[in-house]
C-alpha cells in the first residue's frame, strides 16, 4: 500500500523487474487501469530501465530487458504464447487481456496445438497498478481461472478499508486485504508530506444553494409529513434550526445541482478575475498553471462546457462579465484566450447513450481541432485524450510554449487517478467524492513544482457533506486519529492568524519608518521575524476565494494588507543588513528563525524575480515569445538598465550558442551577474585609480544608505592621486576624496546593488 504521488510506477517496476528474472516465474504481467495510460506506463517503464539497467542478470535468470506494451490483443495473444517472450515485461489492461487469452485459447484450438495449454499452466506474477481501479474482485476471479497458478500483488494509494468496503456480491473480496492479502507495505500519504515529496491541500467549500431556500424546502417536506401534522409553524422551524449541516444538505437533491442557474453560479466562482488570478496563478498576466473540473456525469461536463464558451465569447468578457468584481490593483489577466478548456473521458465512461452524444462531442473535438491544429475524431479518440494528457502535463518541450497548454480540462472519472501532472494546480469538484475517490481526486493537486506550495480544492456542491467528508478521508488515509496536518487550516483559521500577525508586527514597529539597519540587532531580528509571519500569513490567506469576497468589503482588512507594502522597502533594508552579520563566523544572535535565501518572497503583484528565471530556464535560442515575456517581466519589475543588460546579454549568448546548452541556467546567470559587477568595480577602480580588492570588500558589505560607506578610508589609502593626476590635470587633493566616495556611492547604489540582488 503507497500513498498518492509515492512513485508506485517505479516501485511497481523495480519489482516486476526482480520477479522477472526470478527462478520459478515463468511470467510478469504489469496490469494498468486504463487503455489511454498503458502508452504512458510503457514509456515510463522504457525510461526506467535505460536509467536502472535492467538488462543485468542474475545467477541463472535470463536478462530482462524487453519491455513489451502491446498495441492491439492479437499482439498480446502472440507475445503470450512466444517462448521468446517469457521474461519480459508485459504492460497491459485486464480488457486486453481477456481479450487476448479468448483469442489465443481459440486460434490454438483451431490449429490444434498445445501452446495455450501450456501458456495456463505457467506461474505467472501480475503486478496491479491502482489495484482496485485497474482490476476488480470479480474481473481477478475471471483471470485467475485462466491462470490457477498466478500470484498477485497490488499497488494502490487508496486501499479500501472495512469502513469503506465494497457492497456485497456473492462471496467477492470486499476489502484491499480480502482481494490481495496481507499489506507487505505502508507509505501513507502523512508519511509523504513529512518527506516533502507532496503537498497539503487548500479545501474551500462555496455553496451555490441560498440557506432560506434550502430551509424553506425542508419546511415543505416536513409540514407534509405525518409525524409533524400537528405542529406549528414555529415548532418545524425550530427543528430545522437544531438540524446540523450534514442533516438539511440530505434535503437536496441531485437534481438541485443540474439546473442552469448552478452551473452558472459555479463558472462565475471559478472566473472571477482574483479567483481565477490565484487559482490558475497568474504571473505576468500568464496562467502558470492548470485546473480540472470534475463533474456528476458527461451530461453535465458538456453543460459546462457550453456554458464557458458562452460566457467568454466576447473577446472583452472579463471587463464585460465581471464589470463589479475587477481585478486587483497589481494583477493582470492579459491572455486573449485564457481559458483553454476540453472534455476529456474514457470510452467506457460514454457506454451510455452513446449514439446521441456522438454529434455534439464532434463539435467539441472541432473546437479543439481549430484551436490546437489537431486533427482528431471520434474515431481517434484515445489520441485526443491522450494530446489532452500532454497538454495538461506540460512535460514534453513542445507542450511547455505558452499557449500550447490547456487551462481547464472538464472530466467525470477520467484523469482523478494515476495521472501525473505537477502543473495541476486546482481541482474544482462539483459532485460528491468520499474516502478512496475524494484522495485519488485531490492528489492529481499535491505534485511538487517549482513555485508551487499547496493542492487548491474547491467543492461546489453540499459543503457540510464534503467538509465531512474530507475529514473523513484525511484521517483514514494519513492513519491519523486527530486531525489531520495534510489539509490546511480553514480561511477563518487563516484569517485568524493573520489578524495575529498583523497586531504583532504593530507591537514591534508602530511607526515602521523609524525602523532602520542602525538600531540593535535584537529589534532588527524581531522585525523581520514579525514581518515575515505577516507576510507568510497573507500568503496563506490570499488564495482563498473568500479572501476576494471580504477585501471588496472590508476596508480594515484592505489597511492591514496594505501594511505589507508600505513596510516591504524597510523590511529589505533590515534584512539585508542582518545578512552580513549571519554570515560572520560567531554572529552575535540566534538566526534560526530568519528566512534569508528561501521561499519568503513578498508577492504582491503579478510578476516577481523568480518568475523571470522560471522564463529563462524555458528559453530556447531566438525564441522570441520567451525573450518578449522576459522584457515584459522587467519593464513590470521596474528593473534597472544594467540589470537588463544583463539579461540581454544571457539571451544573446543563448542564441549565438555561446553557453552550453546544458548548463544549468542558473549557474549562466550567476556567472553573468557576477561578471557584471566585477566590471563595474574594475572600470571604477581603473577610473579613480585604487585598488580593486578594497572595492570589492565594500562592495560585499554595502547596503543601500549605510554611511559611512564599508572599507571607505582603505579604499581612499589603496588610492595613486599621481596616476589619477596624469589622467585628470586639473584635479585637486583636497577635492579627491569627497568626490572619489560620492561617486562610489552611486556605483553601489545603482549598480552594484541591483546586480547582487538578482543572485539573492
Amino acid at each position: 500500500m503507497t500513498r498518492e504521488g509515492s512513485g508506485k510506477t517505479l516501485t511497481s517496476f523495480v519489482s516486476t523487474k526482480l520477479l522477472a528474472r526470478k527462478p520459478g516465474v515463468d511470467r510478469t504481467i504489469m496490469m494498468i487501469d486504463r487503455k489511454d495510460l498503458d502508452s504512458q506506463t510503457t514509456s515510463e517503464f522504457t525510461k526506467f530501465a535505460s536509467e536502472f539497467n535492467t538488462g543485468i542478470s542474475s545467477g541463472n535468470a535470463v536478462s530482462n530487458s524487453l519491455i513489451i506494451g502491446t498495441g492491439s490483443a492479437r499482439e498480446l495473444s502472440e507475445t503470450l504464447l512466444s517462448d521468446a517472450n517469457s521474461n519480459a515485461v508485459i504492460i497491459t489492461t485486464r480488457q486486453k487481456l481477456e481479450s487476448a487469452l479468448k483469442y489465443a485459447e481459440r486460434v490454438e484450438a483451431e490449429k490444434g496445438t498445445q501452446r495455450f495449454q501450456k501458456l495456463i499452466s505457467q506461474h505467472i506474477v501480475f503486478i496491479v497498478d491502482e489495484c482496485h481501479r485497474a482490476l476488480s474482485a470479480e474481473g481477478m476471479e475471471k483471470i485467475k481461472e485462466f491462470f490457477p497458478n498466478s500470484t498477485w500483488f497490488g499497488f494502490t494509494g487508496t486501499p479500501i478499508f472495512n469502513v469503506n468496503k465494497k457492497q456485497l456480491k456473492g462471496e467477492l473480496a470486499r476489502t484491499t486485504s480480502d482481494q490481495y492479502g496481507k499489506v507487505l507495505h505502508t507509505y501513507t500519504i502523512k508519511n509523504a508530506l513529512e518527506d516533502g515529496s507532496v503537498l497539503g491541500f487548500q479545501v474551500e467549500h462555496e455553496d451555490t444553494i441560498e440557506p432560506i431556500s434550502l430551509k424553506n424546502k425542508i419546511f415543505d417536506e416536513l409540514s407534509q409529513a405525518a409525524k409533524y401534522a400537528n405542529a406549528s409553524a414555529d415548532q418545524i422551524n425550530r427543528v430545522i434550526d437544531q438540524m446540523s449541516g450534514i442533516e438539511k444538505e440530505s434535503y437536496l437533491s441531485p437534481d438541485i445541482f443540474e439546473q442552469d442557474e448552478h452551473i452558472e453560479k459555479v463558472i462565475r466562482k471559478i472566473f472571477r478575475p482574483d479567483n481565477a488570478y490565484t487559482k490558475f496563478d497568474f504571473q505576468n498576466g500568464r496562467p502558470q498553471k492548470s485546473a480540472i473540473l470534475t463533474t456528476s456525469s458527461i451530461d453535465m461536463a458538456k453543460r459546462y462546457y457550453h456554458a464557458i464558451k458562452a460566457m467568454t465569447k466576447d473577446p472583452d468578457w472579463l471587463a464585460k462579465e465581471f464589470a463589479d468584481h475587477p481585478i486587483r490593483t497589481g494583477r493582470t489577466i492579459e491572455d486573449p484566450d485564457f481559458p483553454r478548456i476540453a472534455i476529456t473521458y474514457s470510452l467506457q465512461e460514454n457506454e451510455e447513450n452513446a449514439t446521441a452524444n456522438q454529434k455534439e462531442m464532434q463539435a467539441i473535438i472541432k473546437d479543439y481541432n481549430e484551436y490546437y491544429g489537431t486533427a482528431w475524431s471520434l474515431e481517434s479518440m484515445d489520441r485526443y485524450n491522450g494530446d489532452i494528457n500532454n497538454r495538461l502535463a506540460r512535460k514534453r518541450a513542445e507542450f511547455k510554449q505558452f499557449g500550447k497548454q490547456v487551462d481547464l480540462v472538464i472530466v467525470v472519472e477520467r484523469l482523478l487517478t494515476g495521472f501525473d501532472a505537477p502543473t495541476v494546480q486546482t481541482l474544482f469538484v462539483d459532485r460528491n467524492l468520499e474516502y478512496a475517490n475524494l484522495i485519488q481526486a485531490f492528489s492529481r493537486t499535491n505534485r511538487t513544482y517549482p513555485g508551487k506550495t499547496k493542492g487548491l480544492i474547491v467543492t461546489f456542491r453540499k459543503p457540510h457533506t464534503m467538509e465531512h467528508n474530507v475529514q473523513e478521508a484525511t484521517k483514514l488515509y494519513s492513519q491519523d486519529q486527530e486531525e489531520s496536518t495534510l489539509v490546511y487550516p480553514t480561511y477563518a483559521e487563516s484569517k485568524k492568524r493573520f489578524k495575529a500577525a498583523h497586531k504583532r508586527l504593530q507591537e514591534v514597529a508602530p511607526n515602521v519608518s523609524e525602523i532602520d539597519e542602525h538600531d540593535s540587532i535584537e529589534t532588527r531580528i524581531e522585525f523581520v521575524q514579525a514581518f515575515q509571519e505577516l507576510n507568510n500569513s497573507y500568503e496563506a490567506l490570499v488564495t482563498y476565494n473568500e479572501y476576494n469576497d471580504e477585501v471588496e468589503r472590508s476596508y480594515q482588512l484592505q489597511e492591514e494588507v496594505m501594511t505589507i507594502e508600505e513596510s516591504v522597502g524597510v523590511y529589505n533594508t533590515v534584512k539585508g543588513s542582518l545578512i552580513e552579520e549571519q554570515e560572520d563566523d560567531e554572529p552575535e544572535a540566534d538566526f534560526s528563525d530568519i528566512e534569508f535565501y528561501g521561499e519568503n518572497a513578498i508577492k504582491l503583484y503579478d510578476i516577481d524575480s523568480t518568475y523571470i528565471d522560471k522564463l529563462l530556464e524555458t528559453y530556447s535560442a531566438n525564441n522570441k515569445n520567451v525573450r518578449d515575456d522576459i522584457e515584459k517581466a522587467l519593464q513590470k519589475l521596474e528593473k534597472s538598465e544594467v540589470v537588463k543588460d544583463v539579461y540581454r546579454a544571457i539571451l544573446n549568448a543563448i542564441d549565438n550558442e555561446e553557453v552550453d546548452e546544458n548548463e544549468d541556467i542558473f549557474i549562466i546567470k550567476r556567472d553573468f551577474f557576477t561578471q557584471a559587477q566585477n566590471k563595474a568595480i574594475s572600470a571604477f577602480a581603473n577610473t579613480w585609480f585604487v585598488q580593486e580588492d578594497q572595492l570589492h570588500l565594500s562592495a560585499i558589505q554595502y547596503v543601500i544608505g549605510n554611511d559611512p560607506i564599508p572599507n571607505i578610508s582603505d579604499i581612499i589609502n589603496s588610492r595613486n592621486f599621481d596616476k589619477y593626476k596624469e589622467v585628470n590635470p586639473d584635479a585637486k587633493p583636497l577635492k579627491y576624496g569627497p568626490e572619489m566616495k560620492r561617486q562610489w556611492r552611486i556605483v553601489l547604489d545603482e549598480v552594484i546593488v541591483p546586480l547582487r540582488g538578482e543572485l539573492r
